[in-house]
């Protein structure tokens, strides 16, 4: 009988908060009782549902932004992005009528374009580094608009920079039966654009809990996907600019939180150490964590732990 054992991988001597963080910040931007969405330094918050509160990387407040979609003035946002050149675009729905759609604004807040995507909801969005703009989301069946399609559908879009659908990319059937994969998530950002590739954290089954870490290439060629854990915590994975992906999760044999990174020859996440917070997304190749308190967030942005030693796996 063959049986592997793994030994325990040694971490990098230089820790995370050996090194320090690069740079801090504080933002009163937990609005309610609900914890605001990351993106590339800025933070937003979308309470209540139609408005959209956005936060620079210094902390403090840019704009309120109330989002009226077509015109009915019902809307439900469900995703904010912000490019390099500060353009935002937020995707929303609405179910009387059924509609959905993008809006690309200004950093001042000033519509440049809407885009109408139909039956399609877009319930997460990420600028590309050529302007363009994914999303990742589900259909409105066609003849009851208030269920999800029965049919196969594209998952993931891509919108050109004049508003133009420019690819449609991961079929439903690729996951099994269940709730959508790209279902709506209350300010959770499930997919993230670098040079070479998209990031889509994806559930995949019959409970919310049950997710999967899938890659496209810029062509949207399937190349990877890799099972999530239960228990990661909000904000999901956290993918740098340089394609590596973090998630916090409850350590079983810890007992207690930490980071792990994804390891893809092996097809695992092995465990990092980190910061004593809660890991709170990516912004070009550091990692941002986050402690709160009085409503007011403390932010730290640290470089990306060392690659960590692995010792020789044993057979006997």
């Amino acid at each position: 009988m063959v049986r592997a054992i793994t030994l325990l991988w040694i971490l990098s001597v230089s820790t995370w908060a050996e090194r320090g963080a690069v740079r801090e910040a504080w933002s009163p931007a937990i609005i309610g009782r609900e914890m605001p969405s990351f993106y590339n330094g800025y933070l937003y918050s979308c309470e209540p549902r139609h408005i959209v509160t956005l936060f620079a990387p210094d902390g403090h407040m840019v704009l309120t932004l109330p989002i009226q979609g077509l015109g009915n003035g019902k809307v439900k946002v469900l995703a904010v992005a912000i490019d390099s050149d500060a353009t935002l675009a937020i995707a929303w729905s609405w179910w009387d009528p059924p509609s959905a759609g993008i809006e690309v604004r200004d950093s001042s807040g000033n519509l440049i374009r809407a885009i109408n995507t139909g039956r399609y909801i877009p319930a997460h969005i990420s600028f590309g580094g050529d302007h363009s703009l994914w999303g990742f989301g589900w259909q409105r069946d066609a003849d009851n608009p208030t269920d999800r399609d029965k049919l196969d559908y594209p998952t993931v879009r891509k919108y050109s920079i004049d508003g133009k659908e420019i690819g449609a990319y991961l079929p439903r059937s690729l996951f099994p039966p269940g709730l959508a994969p790209g279902m709506d998530e209350w300010q959770e950002r499930r997919i993230t654009v670098t040079a070479d590739r998209v990031g889509i954290e994806a559930v995949s089954g019959n409970v919310s809990t049950q997710r999967e870490w899938v890659e496209l290439d810029l062509n949207g060629k399937l190349t990877g996907r890799w099972k999530l854990d239960p228990s990661d915590k909000f904000p999901g994975v956290a993918l740098t600019s340089d394609n590596h992906a973090y998630v916090h999760r409850y350590d079983l044999q810890a007992k207690s939180w930490r980071v792990f990174r994804l390891d893809r020859a092996r097809s695992i996440w092995e465990p990092m150490e980190a910061p004593n917070a809660n890991l709170y997304g990516a912004d070009g190749d550091n990692l941002v964590f986050a402690q709160w308190t009085g409503g007011v967030m403390h932010m730290s942005w640290y470089p990306q732990p060392q690659i960590s030693v692995p010792t020789s796996t044993i057979r006997k």
